[in-house]
């Protein structure tokens, strides 16, 4: 079984509806296609599907976990409401409804309305069948460990949610605008800064049996938990309290309630990863459709193969598979 924890949707219909509006500057083309000032022509396969779920049958992918576009999410100041949030899973319900299984929707969740995203997670959930939610790195004026997110954490634990997080920009970006800064090296920081951030703060401790998945392989998160750690067991001149006052044991160790995804561009690093966080640790993600990633799987399913069957099968599929499966809804 081959479950991909990382792909992207929206609704042909909704794209149409920003289009009319001009919202974020869409643009339909004459022949059906869109385009956006400063990034060009949006990729096809976001909004049609028809060849997308043919291909997915080919290369054996028996389910994506879709969701929309990162950017529609949360962005520098700002995130979704709820009217926003609601109008995006409808787009994720009616892509999933026409998939013929080969999707299931994660929901997203009205950030910018921080008294509100617990219940509108819990209603998109029930209404639409989804398991799980995307969540962005910033909640538009706060970070993901504000306390007045924790009831989201709360019920994304209570529903056994998989929680697929990806990286979105919490400030301007005008450091990073050039050479494809901002996707290539500013997104994996922006997961990492708020990984950690969750373990410090005590989010995961709180939190023990949040199901927590991460975009292009958690960023270089992997490779700093050393460094994490020291900033944890500094012993005197550099010894913080704040990095103790919310947590009990070494930040590495919360590692275990985090999974990887496959999306890292060089089967090395792939490698590289499985081996330190662990088979049970890594999920596949593919980033489908975008270029800048793994769309077919073409570097990550022939190098985890390569691994062995039991490293192939808990990677491409059954780390996700038990995940699913507890599902009680």
């Amino acid at each position: 079984m081959i479950i991909d924890v990382h792909a992207h949707v929206l609704d042909d219909a909704y794209l149409a509806e920003l289009a009319k509006a001009g919202t974020f500057g869409f643009e339909r083309q004459a022949d059906g296609t869109y385009a956006v000032p400063g990034y060009g022509p949006f990729d096809p396969p976001i909004y049609w599907h028809e060849e997308r779920l043919k291909d997915l049958a080919r290369r054996g992918v028996d389910v994506q976990l879709v969701s929309p576009v990162p950017t529609f999410l949360a962005w520098p100041g700002g995130a979704a409401d709820v009217a926003w949030s609601r109008r995006l899973n409808q787009s994720t319900a009616a892509c999933v409804a026409r998939s013929g299984g080969r999707f299931k929707g994660l929901a997203t969740v009205p950030f910018g309305e921080p008294e509100r995203a617990a219940y509108e997670l819990e209603r998109a959930v029930g209404a639409h069948g989804f398991v799980g939610a995307e969540f962005p790195t910033y909640a538009g004026d706060r970070p993901l460990d504000h306390p007045s997110l924790d009831a989201v954490f709360t019920a994304c634990e209570r529903l056994g949610l998989i929680v697929f997080m990806h990286p979105t920009s919490a400030e301007a970006m005008e450091r990073w605008e050039k050479f494809l800064l901002t996707t290539v090296l500013f997104w994996p920081h922006e997961t990492t800064r708020a990984v950690t951030r969750l373990i410090y703060s005590g989010v995961l401790e709180r939190h023990p049996n949040f199901h927590l998945a991460l975009a292009h392989g958690g960023g270089n998160l992997a490779f700093m938990q050393g460094r994490i750690d020291l900033g944890y067991n500094a012993p005197k001149y550099e010894y913080n309290a704040d990095a103790h006052e919310r947590i009990r044991r070494p930040p590495s160790t919360y590692y275990k309630q985090l999974f990887f995804d496959t999306a890292v561009g060089f089967p090395p690093a792939l490698r590289f990863l499985i081996d330190l966080v662990g088979a049970d640790r890594v999920v596949y993600g593919s980033d489908e459709p975008f270029e800048i990633a793994d769309p077919k799987g073409e570097m990550a399913v022939p190098t985890v193969k390569a691994l062995g069957k039991e490293v192939a099968d808990k990677v491409l599929g059954g780390n996700l598979a038990k995940i699913l499966a507890a599902q009680k809804r």
